[in-house]
């Protein structure tokens, strides 16, 4: 069901959920040990989202794309309904199949997050990792009538050109696999969905680089809802700067969110290493 390789902007991703850069953490070889790591990985950007504010209550969901612990086939991996995300480890994180159905751990997950989750997996075979917030200020920028869009305006505006997806109509809370189809068709093959009065979505190979996409989203949507609250005209940077640089970028993005992703970890490791159970 899952393809191994896929060609996008101009590089090309392996269908794994982490990438080589040292980890803070040791696992045995084979299907068990990449099932392992990738809930630890999973478990450490629940704990990490929620140690930012990026979470809110107990609803939003991530997920990641893993062998099963036995070797037979892959699972989805997400949290358990009703956790909050301080309480999600390693262990208790549920694996699902791509019909909705648990099998591996107890458990189910909020049935939008199957809805959303299980739709853009099996339209993106280039991608393992899904995750879904309501983060204050990307979710507010995505509330504005008539400024509906990431500007270029900050450098850290430059690192979304050309990425974001833009659904400007809320069709409701995702009850049916169809919401969730209807979201992966609008997202294509860009790395993140902005949801019009809803909140956000960003995909990626690997864990580090979804999680760092969601922070440095939030950051950049802060920066222009903020230089837009002065009600002057904001200083922007013209199309070419991020035309110029992102083949460069590209090459380099995923060292960037590993740094910052396994960084987050560490701290996890000294403040919550309950997460790692």
């Amino acid at each position: 069901m899952w393809s191994r390789v896929a060609l996008r902007h101009g590089r090309t991703l392996s269908r794994t959920f982490t990438s080589s850069y040292p980890k803070p953490y040791s696992v045995p070889d084979g299907p068990v040990g990449q099932n392992r790591a990738a809930r630890l990985e999973l478990a450490a950007a629940y704990r990490g989202l929620d140690l930012l504010g990026l979470n809110e209550g107990v609803s939003n969901h991530l997920s990641a794309i893993a062998p099963k612990a036995d070797g037979n086939g892959e699972i989805m991996l997400v949290f358990n309904q009703g956790l909050h995300w301080n309480e999600v480890t390693a262990s208790n994180l549920v694996g699902l199949d791509m019909t909705g159905q648990t099998v591996e751990g107890t458990g189910a997950p909020e049935t939008t997050a199957s809805c959303i989750h299980i739709s853009i997996h099996k339209s993106r075979p280039d991608i393992r990792v899904v995750m879904h917030t309501h983060q204050p200020y990307a979710t507010t920028l995505a509330s504005l009538q008539d400024d509906f869009k990431m500007e270029l305006v900050h450098q850290n505006s430059l690192r979304f050109w050309n990425r974001i997806a833009y659904d400007t109509t809320y069709s409701g809370v995702a009850y049916a696999f169809e919401e969730g189809e209807r979201m992966a068709k609008i997202l294509g093959d860009k790395d993140v969905l902005m949801l019009a009065n809803h909140g956000v979505i960003a995909v990626a190979p690997t864990v580090s680089m979804a999680f760092e996409m969601l922070y440095y989203l939030e950051r950049a949507s802060m920066v222009q809802l903020l230089g837009m609250s002065t009600q002057k005209k904001m200083r922007t940077i013209p199309e070419a700067v991020p035309k110029a640089m992102f083949n460069e970028y590209m090459k380099r993005a995923q060292t960037y969110a590993d740094d910052f992703f396994y960084a987050i970890y560490r701290q996890l490791k000294m403040s919550q290493p309950s997460f790692e159970s």
